[in-house]
């Protein structure tokens, strides 16, 4: 057990989990205030908008535009918290010098996870699947990108330069 603790990438994938699931909790309340606060009131103009625009598409009977726009929202308001929290306190950068080009490598990693979170949770959702359907799709969307997005800022985005030549 001591070792896991002394173990730098377990530090920081816990560091990481810790933050994630911050992020989650952001994620999934403000998907639920979007798309089922105010009685729906805001999903229903959201899913007439995709009709009109994506007649093909929003005619679907499995597809709710609504799920899909917010879910996207929810995800980017999200990544810009896990974004400040993983790089002053998981991988504990500081500096200010790479800090724009981390955000942009950041948002690089994080929208393919927004990709990979996004179609993972549309293709699980049904419209009228109910409640457990609804968490299912949120649940494992955010389990299956947690692992992309761990890789993806540990190798590339938050990669220390001593560490970059050994990669």
């Amino acid at each position: 057990m001591r070792s896991l603790r002394s173990n730098k990438t377990v530090r920081q994938f816990v560091k990481f989990a810790i933050v994630g699931a911050s992020s989650t909790f952001l994620d999934w309340g403000l998907h639920v205030v979007l798309y089922k606060g105010f009685h729906g009131a805001l999903a229903q103009p959201v899913r007439l908008w995709w009709l009109e625009h994506f007649p093909s598409v929003a005619s679907n009977p499995e597809f709710d535009g609504a799920f899909t726009t917010f879910k996207a929202i929810s995800f980017l308001a999200a990544t810009i918290n896990g974004f400040i929290f993983n790089r002053l306190w998981t991988f504990r950068i500081k500096e200010k010098a790479e800090q724009t080009r981390q955000f942009f490598k950041f948002l690089a990693v994080t929208g393919t996870g927004l990709v990979i979170n996004t179609l993972i949770a549309s293709q699980i959702h049904k419209p009228h699947g109910g409640s457990l359907n609804y968490i299912l799709s949120l649940g494992i969307a955010t389990f299956i990108t947690m692992f992309w997005n761990f890789a993806g800022h540990k190798l590339w985005t938050f990669r220390a330069k001593a560490d970059a030549g050994n990669v």
